[in-house]
């Protein structure tokens, strides 16, 4: 008797952990946004969560968290526990940028993350206004030449991919321009418009509205492939430049804290990628400038992977520092 007693006992017991494992989801989902609200990556994760919602059966709360270029919203889903139930829409500079710009982060994107899905790419756009009278890059390095004005180019902060590719552009010309950081893009086009810049590093979509008036001149595309929006504006590989930083565009993507189970991965992705893909949803952010990318989370790993390479490297070479 005792012993069908203690072999009952022992199938109840392990038939406890199976019984108190929560089916995902069965309670609110948080995505935090180190952003602040109203921007490209708020935007991105409210028109997902707002579907996602509906999708999982769960209220998804969009939660901003700024500061220190996103590392602190980082952060806290770095901390987080890997349940599925709190996750990070962001973009490139918080995975990849603070990594060379910061002596030190609370968190290392290469091991506290699993990413989920990149939702899209926004491309980066090297423009600049009428008054300077240039119309393409090779008008740009003439002008340069010319050494008669001292040139300015813009960005959207020290360390992100416009600083980068700006600074890049200024020494393969050789064009001892000035950098004028700023913090955001926005800021950036306003300088063009009012003619404060020489040329701007913004993404197309902070820059497209003012293409077909004329107040914003593009000059090319960072990325492999032209945008969509402005089909007739150069790559900067089609203009003979190949440094890989070119290729470069910045993502707006979903991660998780690193020990997230895959399943759970698994299923977030199935299921943003589906809202994505959905006509209302897609012709959104086309709208908006942005690029799909809608990617798998393998497919997420492989592109991180390459483009930390080239990112980190370039921020050391350059010898940025955040400030």
């Amino acid at each position: 008797m005792m012993k069908k007693f203690a072999l009952a006992c022992a199938s109840v017991a392990l038939a406890l952990p199976a019984l108190s494992q929560e089916a995902f989801p069965s309670r609110p989902i948080r995505i935090v946004v180190p952003y602040a609200a109203g921007g490209a990556t708020d935007f991105v994760a409210r028109t997902v969560g707002d579907r996602l919602s509906k999708a999982l059966g769960q209220p998804v709360v969009v939660d901003n968290r700024t500061g220190a270029a996103g590392a602190i919203g980082a952060g806290e889903v770095a901390r987080a526990k890997p349940d599925g139930y709190t996750l990070l829409m962001t973009i490139t500079d918080s995975q990849i940028n603070n990594t060379a710009l910061y002596k030190t982060l609370t968190y290392d994107p290469r091991k506290d993350f699993v990413g989920i899905t990149q939702v899209v790419r926004s491309p980066a756009l090297v423009s600049t206004h009428p008054g300077t009278g240039i119309q393409s890059i090779a008008d740009l390095q003439a002008k340069a030449a010319q050494g008669k004005a001292r040139l300015s180019y813009g960005s959207w902060g020290i360390g992100g991919l416009g600083h980068l590719a700006g600074e890049t552009l200024n020494r393969n010309l050789k064009a001892a321009m000035v950098h004028v950081p700023q913090r955001g893009e926005g800021p950036v086009v306003t300088d063009l418009l009012s003619g404060t810049i020489d040329v701007g590093l913004s993404s197309v979509a902070s820059a497209m509205q003012h293409v077909p008036t004329g107040k914003v001149v593009p000059l090319a595309v960072l990325g492999q492939q032209r945008s969509t929006t402005l089909p007739n504006v150069p790559t900067m590989a089609e203009l003979g430049f190949k440094d890989p930083l070119y290729d470069s565009n910045v993502w707006i993507g979903l991660l998780a804290p690193g020990k997230t189970p895959q399943a759970i991965v698994e299923r977030v992705a199935k299921e943003v990628n589906a809202i994505v893909r959905t006509p209302e949803v897609s012709e959104q952010f086309v709208g908006r400038g942005f690029e799909l990318l809608n990617t798998t989370p393998a497919q997420f790993a492989v592109s991180y992977n390459a483009e930390f390479n080239v990112i980190t490297q370039r921020i050391r070479e350059l010898g940025i520092e955040a400030q």
